[in-house]
C-alpha cells in the first residue's frame, strides 16, 4: 500500500503543475493579424530616361486595418542612366513580423532603334541545337526581356534541369541596331555577365560568364 501511494503522489504533482500553467496562461491568448501589402499601379514599371518617376506606392492592411502610412519605403530610381532599379516597401506589425514587396523600375533609352527583336530563338551553344530555346519581349522602347540568355541548355537541354533553370534578361538595344547591353540577370546561380554582344539583324551572339566560367551562346530567330 505504501509503493502505491508513492508511485500515485507524483502523478498528483504533475497534474497540479499542468492546471497551473494552464491557468497563468490562460488569459493571454488572442490573434495575429500578419500586414498584406499590395502595389498600387504596375510591379514592373518603365520610365525613359531623363524622364520622371512617380512612385504609386503601395497599400497596407493588418487585418481590416488600413496601415498604409505605417509602410517604409527604400531605395532611389535613377532616370538619368539607363538600367533597373528597386524600391522595396516594408512593414512590421504589431507583434513584430515582418513582411516586404519589391518594385521593378527600367529606366530604357530614348533613341529609336532600327530593328524589332521580339520574337522565338533557336538557341546555339556547348554543342546543342535548341528550338525556342529563348523567347524575346518587347516591354519599352529597344528594351527588351529575354526568357534565357542561356540560350536553353540548361532549362531544357541534355542537362533538362527544368524551367527554373534559365537567365532571365533585360536588356537594350544600340540606336544603331548593331549591339545589345544587359541591364540585368537572373537566374538560380545568381547573375552572369553578358560579355562581347553583337546584334546581325536578328542574329544575337554573346558569351555568359560567371566567375571565370564562360560559354558562347548564340539566338537565332524562328
Amino acid at each position: 500500500m505504501k509503493n502505491i501511494l508513492i508511485k500515485i503522489l507524483p502523478l498528483f504533482l504533475v497534474v497540479f503543475m499542468a492546471c497551473e500553467q494552464d491557468d497563468s496562461t490562460a488569459d493571454i491568448s488572442r490573434i495575429t493579424y500578419y500586414n498584406d501589402i499590395e502595389f498600387v499601379g504596375d510591379e514592373t514599371m518603365y520610365v525613359e530616361q531623363g524622364g520622371t518617376f512617380d512612385d504609386p506606392g503601395v497599400i497596407a492592411f493588418e487585418g481590416e486595418e488600413d496601415v498604409t502610412e505605417d509602410v517604409i519605403a527604400t531605395g532611389t530610381v535613377d532616370t538619368s542612366t539607363i538600367g533597373v532599379n528597386y524600391v522595396n516597401y516594408s512593414i512590421t506589425n504589431s507583434d513584430g513580423f515582418a513582411k516586404e514587396i519589391t518594385r521593378t523600375v527600367i529606366v530604357y533609352p530614348g533613341y529609336t532603334s532600327p530593328i524589332d527583336v521580339s520574337g522565338t530563338y533557336t538557341g546555339i551553344t556547348r554543342g546543342e541545337t535548341l528550338p525556342a530555346g529563348c523567347v524575346i519581349t518587347n516591354v519599352a522602347p529597344n528594351t527588351y526581356l529575354a526568357t534565357d540568355f542561356f540560350g536553353g541548355v540548361y532549362c531544357c537541354g541534355v542537362r533538362d534541369y527544368g524551367l527554373a533553370y534559365r537567365l532571365k534578361t533585360y536588356f537594350y538595344v544600340s540606336e544603331d541596331g548593331t549591339t545589345y547591353t544587359a541591364m540585368s540577370t537572373d537566374s538560380p546561380w545568381g547573375p552572369w555577365n553578358i560579355l562581347n554582344p553583337s546584334l546581325s539583324g536578328t542574329t544575337f551572339s554573346h558569351e555568359v560568364e560567371q566567375g571565370g566560367f564562360s560559354f558562347a551562346v548564340e539566338l537565332i530567330k524562328e
